[in-house]
């Protein structure tokens, strides 16, 4: 028997049996939908809380700043042997190449250490009357090879990792205060 051949009740009965179907269909890719997006804004909803928390909690917020700098701490420690080891020694074999590694990494990194830093940057070179203007931690890797930081420096490399050094000591005494304090006051 063809279609056309068929009773109208036969085509009635099809027609209500594709419209069920399309709507069952449509009914349950709306309802799994509906769960992905629940599911997936519950996820939001968590990671602002957590994200908010973070950042409220003087505790979480201190060992977040204690992570980044003790990251940028390592890479300033291989700065500066990589930058004593190019002033000391006439053949740089991989010192051009280990430099533009740490100097990559500081470039995307260093940001939000500086601006945790910047009291004490400023303090520091307010107290050993330098110029105002620089930073002296972009001065040891803003050059793109490590023999611009050398034949750039006017002699005074030495001072100016002195001086770095200083600022490092400082924050890292101020983080650890930090840290000893909210770390009391959740123990009580």
């Amino acid at each position: 028997m063809h279609r056309w051949q068929e009773g109208a009740e036969v085509r009635w009965l099809r027609a209500l049996w594709s419209r069920y179907y399309l709507i069952r269909r449509c009914y349950l890719w709306a309802v799994r939908g509906a769960r992905l997006l629940s599911v997936w804004v519950q996820d939001r909803v968590s990671q602002v809380a957590h994200w908010i928390l973070e950042r409220t909690d003087p505790l979480a917020q201190c060992k977040r700043q204690r992570e980044q700098f003790l990251a940028f701490y390592e890479r300033y420690d291989q700065l500066v042997d990589v930058l004593c080891w190019a002033a000391r020694d006439t053949v740089h074999d991989g010192c051009d190449e280990k430099y533009q590694q740490i100097r990559n990494w500081l470039v995307k990194n260093y940001a939000p250490v500086r601006r945790a830093m910047a009291p004490f940057i400023q303090q520091a070179i307010f107290e050993r009357d330098v110029n105002l203007q620089e930073d002296p931690f972009e001065k040891l890797f803003a050059p793109a090879h490590v023999m611009q930081v050398i034949e750039g420096d006017g002699g005074d490399l030495l001072g100016r990792i002195i001086l770095t050094r200083d600022i490092i000591s400082r924050y890292d005494a101020h983080l650890r205060a930090q840290l000893d304090k909210y770390g009391k006051q959740v123990a009580h």
